[in-house]
């Protein structure tokens, strides 16, 4: 493994530590009995960060041009998405795509997160808790999750390279 991809996988531990702590204090904010237990906390922690780990590896693995079957390893990801997580799981399987160039992968992203939110407003409905920390920090969760998750339809940087070159091509000159 190249330093390249250590490093990559290192800062994705760092950022998915850091989403989960952020994850951690909505949850505070959300709650109307405000009480953690250190077991759930180090328990989202510790799946917060492998997600991490696992989408900066990809990351790294997809920018040295090596094969696509390093996605497999996205699996790892779906210990996260365990009971109340799994609210999230819409933005992380679809919301990837919000953030690809094409028009109807930008859609079915949307769809993503918007189906994260109606499944939130669904199961908090009658909650006392303020609207707008509830949905703007569950809005906010969702589309760094999604950003994340966007390295799993990326193309490697080979792909990227000649897609764009295809691109450039004027079609009435052939040039």
């Amino acid at each position: 493994m190249t330093v390249r991809v250590l490093t990559t996988t290192a800062a994705g531990l760092g950022l998915g530590l850091s989403w989960g702590i952020a994850a951690r204090v909505w949850m505070r904010l959300i709650s109307t009995e405000p009480e953690f237990s250190w077991t759930g906390t180090v328990m989202i922690l510790a799946l917060t960060g492998l997600t991490g780990l696992v989408l900066g590896l990809l990351y790294g693995v997809r920018r040295t041009g090596r094969s696509r079957w390093w996605r497999v390893l996205a699996v790892l990801c779906l210990p996260m998405f365990a009971s109340p997580g799994m609210i999230f799981f819409p933005a992380f399987l679809l919301g990837g795509l919000l953030y690809l160039p094409h028009l109807w992968a930008r859609l079915l992203g949307l769809v993503g997160i918007a189906l994260s939110q109606v499944g939130l407003w669904v199961t908090t409905r009658e909650d006392p808790v303020n609207p707008w920390v509830l949905h703007g920090g569950f809005l906010i969760l969702s589309l760094t999750l999604a950003a994340g998750a966007a390295e799993l339809y990326r193309p490697r940087s080979g792909e990227a390279a000649v897609a764009h070159e295809e691109l450039a091509v004027d079609p009435l000159t052939a040039r």
